[in-house]
């Protein structure tokens, strides 16, 4: 297990990394690398969205550009799913030095998995199929990243309830408008955040690693997934919904079974993400209250495994 020490020596080495990154574009082309703080970095991002004849829109052009450039690895002009993977990271350089954006390390459990859910951006992206986007597509696709971002309210990123959380409310009330927009579209950035969200939550309870879970590893997934609706008071803890243990496993075993429509045994993540979303819409559209005291939640302690 990593130390704390050795856990923040690996982020500063990142966030240096990302500065070297971020520091190495074209010298001249681009007025964003002079930024200082946070503050002006968001003030510059949305001065661009807000202007696109702007001289930080054409700024952010620039960068961009450098960017998609950087990424071009055969200079076609073109980028194929490889190379976005890489420019997602050059792209990311930036937010990241502010601490607006997570590392890839924070998001993703492994290569696989980052280069998966990268892939199915692309192929968002890639809207004819082709299989390559060119510059007028990323561009598009990252303006409007931002713009959902700054029109928001942009907030520094936070370690949340395991590594792919990106569950970033501070309040009851930001809680439920995230799942409103999270289960309103499966377009909307919160959406992709509660997928990977609930992905972690089932990756976790998922401890023999087979990509299924039975009736034992839902009820310890229930857990993990009821502490972020806990830190906010929208559901009980454990002990005060059960009177014992074995009433506790009755009734997860129960709720399993519903899942597990093919009466297999298991349950994969397909199943539990249907659930799952199904279940947050109802309370959410069905006006939840935060009844319950608020629970406190240990800060990301699976980025210590």
């Amino acid at each position: 297990m990593s130390s704390p020490y050795s856990l923040e020596k690996e982020r500063d080495a990142k966030q240096a990394q990302d500065m070297n990154i971020w520091k190495s574009m074209v010298p001249g082309r681009s007025s964003v690398n002079n930024i200082k703080n946070a503050e002006d970095f968001i003030a510059f991002l949305t001065a661009a969205v807000k202007d696109r004849s702007g001289p930080e829109m054409k700024n952010f052009y620039i960068y961009l550009q450098d960017c998609f450039t950087n990424a071009d690895q055969d200079l076609d002009g073109l980028v194929g799913p490889r190379e976005f993977d890489a420019l997602v990271d050059e792209a990311a350089a930036a937010p990241r030095v502010f601490g607006f954006a997570p590392t890839a390390e924070q998001m993703y459990m492994n290569e696989e998995e980052r280069f998966a859910a990268r892939l199915q951006l692309f192929q968002a992206i890639d809207t004819a199929g082709k299989g390559v986007i060119g510059f007028p597509e990323f561009l598009a696709w990252a303006m409007e990243h931002i713009r959902s971002k700054t029109s928001r309210g942009a907030k520094k990123w936070q370690s949340g309830v395991g590594m792919l959380s990106l569950i970033q409310p501070t309040t009851a009330g930001e809680f439920v408008e995230f799942l409103k927009e999270a289960t309103s579209s499966t377009s909307s950035p919160e959406h992709k955040d509660l997928y990977f969200h609930l992905l972690r939550c089932f990756s976790d309870a998922d401890t023999s690693m087979s990509g299924v879970i039975d009736a034992d590893g839902f009820d310890k997934l229930i857990d993990i997934a009821a502490m972020a609706p806990r830190k906010f008071g929208f559901a009980p803890s454990t002990e005060a919904m059960f009177k014992s243990e074995a009433e506790r496993k009755a009734s997860r075993a129960a709720l399993f079974k519903t899942i597990d429509r093919d009466g297999g045994g298991t349950i994969s993540f397909d199943e539990f993400l249907g659930w799952a979303m199904e279940h947050i819409k109802g309370k959410v559209t069905g006006g939840v209250k935060a009844e319950y005291q608020p629970m406190s939640i240990a800060e990301d302690a699976s980025l210590a495994a």
